[in-house]
């Protein structure tokens, strides 16, 4: 009885709308964009049922919380339910760019068993399958998304995975130093200015476009040092009243504080950026 009276309900736009958190047009976004099909009473107004409910709450995990693509989000919604885990680890691989020329396997694998975690453990922390991860630790391809997402379960800079320059040298020339995506924000370019080998400090050359940043305050291990070459850069460190660092300015904090930063002027921002792996 309980069922066919949830067959029996509909709701509005503006009532799905506001159970999902997200505003009118994004329904109609995904309608459009072909993610759900949606029926309409003799009014011709969009009419939503209990199990109509239950897809456009995928959809928005999908779109909204983990940005997704149209092609992925379909692929998923018509995926079996046992199946698309690994479907999804396949999509998560291939919607970024890839990084495997530019970090060590070996490091994931040796970091978990330093830390003491099983493959079952950290693939469930980060979301991943343990197929995935194992493929990972032998060489496998490792997206932007994926590789942020490990660093923060290790408590290490992306930095940190970088793999050591092919050819050791103590000069890196001006404009000659290998260019980074440790972001994903297109408007942050970054650029190595260490070609060591081996090292504990990672030197980078930052460029910051107004508005964009490292909004999300986030922990790691080791030190950060910040120099302001030109622009501005606001800077939250754990409660502290938000820091303005101006040209001219320094900042240094351990990677344990909680931390994120952006940049509030209508300029660019240049800074370097020195992270140690290690503190005291």
């Amino acid at each position: 009885m309980a069922n066919d009276r949830n067959d029996n309900i509909t709701f509005s736009i503006s009532q799905v709308a506001k159970m999902l958190g997200v505003v009118p047009g994004t329904i109609r976004n995904w309608e459009k964009n072909g993610l759900i099909s949606v029926q309409r009473s003799d009014s011709n107004y969009r009419t939503f049922t209990v199990d109509d409910l239950a897809t456009l709450r995928k959809v928005k995990e999908y779109s909204v919380d983990k940005h997704m693509g149209a092609h992925a989000i379909k692929l998923l919604l018509g995926a079996a339910d046992g199946g698309s885990s690994e479907l999804e680890d396949s999509i998560r691989q291939r919607k970024e760019q890839q990084y495997s020329k530019k970090l060590m396997s070996e490091k994931w694998r040796e970091i978990r068993k330093m830390q003491g975690y099983t493959l079952e453990e950290v693939s469930r922390a980060v979301g991943i399958s343990v197929a995935h991860l194992s493929k990972l630790e032998n060489g496998g391809n490792v997206s932007l998304e994926l590789l942020r997402d490990l660093a923060h379960f290790y408590q290490e800079s992306p930095l940190y995975f970088l793999e050591p320059a092919p050819e050791e040298k103590h000069l890196v020339a001006k404009n000659e130093g290998d260019p980074l995506d440790l972001n994903g924000d297109p408007g942050i370019e970054m650029q190595s200015l260490s070609a060591m080998r081996e090292h504990v400090m990672y030197p980078v050359l930052c460029e910051v476009q107004p508005g964009s940043g490292n909004k999300t305050p986030h922990t790691h291990n080791g030190e950060e040092f910040i120099y302001m070459l030109s622009g501005s850069l606001e800077l939250c460190l754990n409660e502290d009243p938000h820091y303005l660092l101006r040209t001219g300015d320094s900042f240094y904090y351990r990677g344990s504080d909680l931390h994120s930063w952006w940049n509030p002027s209508k300029k660019t921002a240049k800074f370097l950026w020195i992270h140690s792996s290690v503190s005291k």
